[in-house]
């Protein structure tokens, strides 16, 4: 079961494969689900990025750019039909997919990180995390709207010269101001439920089936 198929430190088993599997079919579970993409006035939060915190915190940072992959190719598509202000943004893979991409590996710098830090501790691997999930998340946030924010800023000013309708902070504060808080309105609630479900998981599976990563 545990047999080395290729890959570093022999971590590339049929285990990890199934693992990583798994996880990808979770991602595309919850996206053709109302779990996964909550719909909101301009934008849709997502729940998406859990599994792929889960992926990376228990397979490896490998294992959580693939499922970041699959994340980020799912929201390109499914921002093709529109429905919110932001959705012809996502059409654009630097939005929509390299964010989702490069994130795990935040996740997994700062779980090793803190893991090291804390390793000392009893529940140490819990708290580690909490952090790689609540933290890898934001960062994850401020990647997305960051590059909405530079690559389109320009044009959302423009619409709201234009009289366009644009979300009512970005009216309000202008475009940075406005775009960083409705990344933090629908940023907070996926990183509180990041850091809720995706550290419980995790060390449920390292208990029941044994852990994966250092």
């Amino acid at each position: 079961m545990n047999k080395t198929t290729t890959g570093r430190r022999g971590k590339y088993t049929l285990r990890w494969m199934t693992g990583t599997a798994i996880m990808i079919a979770i991602v595309l579970v919850l996206g053709h689900t109302p779990l996964g993409l909550i719909a909101m006035p301009f934008l849709r939060a997502t729940t998406l990025h859990i599994p792929v915190i889960i992926a990376t915190l228990y397979l490896g940072w490998e294992a959580g750019m693939i499922c970041g992959l699959t994340f980020g190719i799912h929201s390109l598509i499914s921002n093709l039909s529109g429905g919110s202000f932001f959705a012809a943004f996502f059409v654009n893979p630097l939005v929509s997919v390299l964010p989702r991409v490069l994130f795990p590996l935040a996740v997994y710098g700062l779980s090793r990180g803190s893991g090291k830090i804390l390793s000392g501790f009893k529940q140490g691997r819990y708290v580690s995390c909490v952090i790689a999930s609540a933290l890898g998340t934001a960062i994850h946030t401020t990647m997305v709207m960051g590059m909405i924010f530079i690559l389109y800023g320009g044009r959302i000013a423009a619409m709201m010269q234009n009289g366009l309708g644009v979300p009512d902070s970005i009216a309000e504060h202008g475009v940075g101001t406005g775009i960083a808080v409705l990344g933090f309105t629908n940023g907070l609630p996926e990183l509180i439920v990041a850091a809720v479900i995706a550290p419980g998981i995790v060390i449920a599976l390292d208990r029941s089936i044994g852990k994966m990563t250092k």
